[in-house]
This record gives C-alpha cells, sequence and structure tokens, in this order.
C-alpha cells in the first residue's frame, strides 16, 4: 500500500525504517527527494512516480536532518536544492540521478561527477511554449498600460471610511491610463515568438512593427505595418520592445541601442544576454527610458541554463547583483514565468516521473544534460 505523499517527509525522518511499498533493492524501499515547495507538484508527481518508491517532500531545507538509514536509500533527486552542497552527503551511496523539473539545471560544476544530470525538456518550438511566451508579453504590456493592482490598492485605501473620499486623489490621477490601441509594439526579431506577440498585439489595436536579420519583407505578414531589417528605426518607433532573437544573441539592447528609444518607451528581452543589464541600469536610472519588464536574468540561481543557487548565497546566487535594478520604481521584476504555467508544471510532473520510471528499469533518461561516471543499468524493478 502506498502511503500518503503528505506524510513521507514526517515518517522518513521520525521513524527511519517506514516503508512506502513493496518494492524493494536489497530489502530497503528506494527513495527520491523532491526539492519543489509546491504541494500540487508534489501530488502529480506521487500520482505518476513508480508505486515502488518513496517520495519525500524537502521544502525549505527539511531534508538536512533526513536519517542516514533513509539517506542510503536515495536514488534520485528531483528539482533544485537550495543547498546544493547537500548532494555531497557521503551517505547518498546510491544517488545516481539529479532530475531538474525545469528547463535549468544546478551548474555541473556543483553535482558531483559520478551523478547524472538531467532536465525536462519540453519542445517548445513546435508542442506548447511558443504561444505563451507570446500571451505572457501581451500580459506584461497590459500589466504595464493598466497597474489594475496599484489602482485597486489606491482606491480601496481612499474610498471607504469615516473620511472617505477625502483623501483619494483627483479622479483623474485615479483612473487616467494608457491603452494598447494605438500604441506601437516592436518585435526584434521576428521569428516564431515575434510572429504570435505581432498576432496577437495586432488583434489588439497596436501597431506593430518588426525587424528580422534577412529577407524577404514583402509580401508583408499579416498584422504588420512594416518588416524590415532595420533596428534602428524600430527602437526610434516603438512604445514597447520586444526582443526575441534567438538567445545566442548577445548585447543586441546596450547603451548604443537605449539611446535611440524613446523617453517613454518599455523594454521587454524574452533571454537575459539580449540586453546589457549594467548599460540597463543606468538608462533606467536616469529615466532615458520608460521601463522594463525583466523575466530573464543573466545570473545567480534564475540564470539560464545552468543555475546557482547556493551556497554562497547573496550576492551570488542573485539574479543580477551588480546594480540594485530590481528596486528601481520603473521596473517589473519577475522569476520567469513565460512559459512555466500550469500545463509546464504539470507536463513536467510527468517528464520528470517517466525519468524516475526509467532509471529505475535501467532504461534510456530523456533530457540528459550530464551522464554520471558510474551510471548503471541495473534492474531494480
Amino acid at each position: 500500500m502506498k502511503v500518503p505523499i503528505q506524510l513521507a517527509w514526517w515518517l522518513a525522518i521520525a521513524s527511519p525504517m517506514f516503508e512506502a511499498s513493496s518494492a524493494f533493492y536489497e530489502g530497503q524501499t528506494l527513495v527520491v527527494l523532491v526539492f519543489e515547495s509546491e504541494s500540487q507538484y508534489f501530488r502529480d508527481l506521487g500520482e505518476q512516480a513508480p508505486s515502488s518508491l518513496q517520495l519525500i517532500s524537502c521544502v525549505y531545507n527539511s531534508c538536512e536532518s533526513l536519517h542516514d538509514e533513509v539517506c542510503r536509500r536515495v536514488v534520485a533527486v528531483v528539482g533544485q536544492p537550495h543547498d546544493i552542497s547537500v548532494l555531497q552527503r557521503e551517505c547518498f551511496s546510491r544517488l545516481q540521478l539529479v532530475q531538474s523539473s525545469s528547463y535549468m539545471h544546478a551548474q555541473l560544476t556543483d553535482v558531483p561527477p559520478h551523478l547524472t544530470v538531467a532536465t525536462y525538456q519540453p519542445d517548445w518550438h513546435h508542442v506548447y511554449g511558443v504561444e505563451p511566451i507570446a500571451e505572457f508579453i501581451l500580459a506584461a504590456v497590459f500589466q504595464w498600460n493598466y497597474g489594475l493592482q496599484a489602482k485597486a490598492a489606491q482606491f480601496a485605501k481612499c474610498a471607504w471610511g469615516s473620511d472617505a473620499p477625502s483623501k483619494c486623489p483627483a479622479v483623474s490621477t485615479m483612473t487616467r491610463h494608457n491603452t494598447l490601441m494605438g500604441q506601437t509594439l516592436g518585435v526584434l526579431g521576428y521569428g516564431n515568438i515575434g510572429s504570435s506577440v505581432a498576432r496577437r498585439a495586432s488583434a489588439l489595436g497596436m501597431r506593430v512593427i518588426a525587424t528580422r536579420r534577412h529577407g524577404p519583407f514583402s509580401p508583408l505578414p499579416p498584422g504588420l505595418h512594416w518588416l524590415s531589417d532595420d533596428n534602428d528605426k524600430l527602437l526610434k518607433e516603438a512604445d514597447f520592445v520586444v526582443t526575441t532573437v534567438p538567445g545566442s544573441v548577445a548585447g543586441i539592447i546596450n547603451k548604443t541601442s537605449l539611446g535611440l528609444m524613446r523617453a517613454s518607451a518599455v523594454l521587454i528581452p524574452v533571454s537575459a544576454p539580449h540586453a546589457d543589464f549594467d548599460a540597463l541600469y543606468e538608462a533606467l536610472l536616469r529615466r532615458e527610458i520608460g521601463g522594463a519588464v525583466l523575466d530573464v536574468w543573466p545570473h545567480g540561481c534564475w540564470h539560464f541554463p545552468d543555475m546557482a543557487c547556493g551556497p554562497p548565497y547573496g550576492a551570488e546566487a542573485e539574479p543580477y547583483a551588480t546594480k540594485p535594478i530590481q528596486s528601481l520604481d520603473n521596473v517589473l521584476p519577475l522569476p520567469g514565468m513565460a512559459m512555466r504555467d500550469n500545463r509546464f508544471w504539470v507536463e513536467s510532473a510527468t517528464w520528470v516521473a517517466s525519468n524516475l520510471e526509467a532509471l529505475l528499469r535501467g532504461s534510456p533518461l530523456r533530457g540528459i544534460v550530464r551522464n554520471g561516471t558510474n551510471s548503471t543499468t541495473t534492474m531494480w524493478l
């Protein structure tokens, strides 16, 4: 009988001899440590993972006190430990797989070489990924123009109470906002993502302009006002600049290009290498551009593809540590939301569960970043 997964963490520590299933390796239940704090992900994984495994939730470093007897039965780690040094514990004698729940993974230098490292690798170009990224970009544009949560907080604070509405600002202050209709959205890098963004923005009444490196530039794709290879022209005209060039293109947003943007323009990069963050910080600080929605980061625990989440903590693990860009009032800092929606995490759990099954059977794993030096094909089931 499989024990409810919400009890697994407490039982593993309080009762070292607890057995979660009837399948054993050398008479012992095999264990997977799950470093995903969201209970829904843990449930989804628990419903699909092999019943021969005991899943233990390791939220907020709770597995630091894991009993050595349980530790010796761990064969896989799922997710990103906030203390990556946990993988160095000598009792992890059977640990073979460090499985990321996302498309990012721990820095390989932080993972002992005998361990295999794998990620969840969705086919975002063809199956699912381009459309939610495009939707996220439009959500960012809506948020920037409307700021509904801030407007609601301001209204709720002043419009109720014994002195209401004496402390409310003028109605024009509380209600004024821009609309997408008539604004210009510039897509710098018109490809799969760019065309999806352009289609949505045009349907909402935005004037959409776009660039790409090579033609043909005509006939003009539906929804575009113009398409060319003139990035400078795009930067000068756009109210929102969205960079959708390949992630390998570095520094396309730099001091020079920022200087071409309108003083009210907002930058939305879809990949961190696109932007020189030092130059971006200075432009934002000096109000040379209107703002930035930053959902991608060049450093630390939010760096793609390899993360450094600590230890050491603090600056080494921060998304961008050089300047306090997150504290600027014209920046919307976000934790990598584009594409990682509910469907992403549901399908991640399915992918990870299939890899755990493959590990037990000695079958090929998917999404391998690095093979461990002592990989085995032992049949555990």
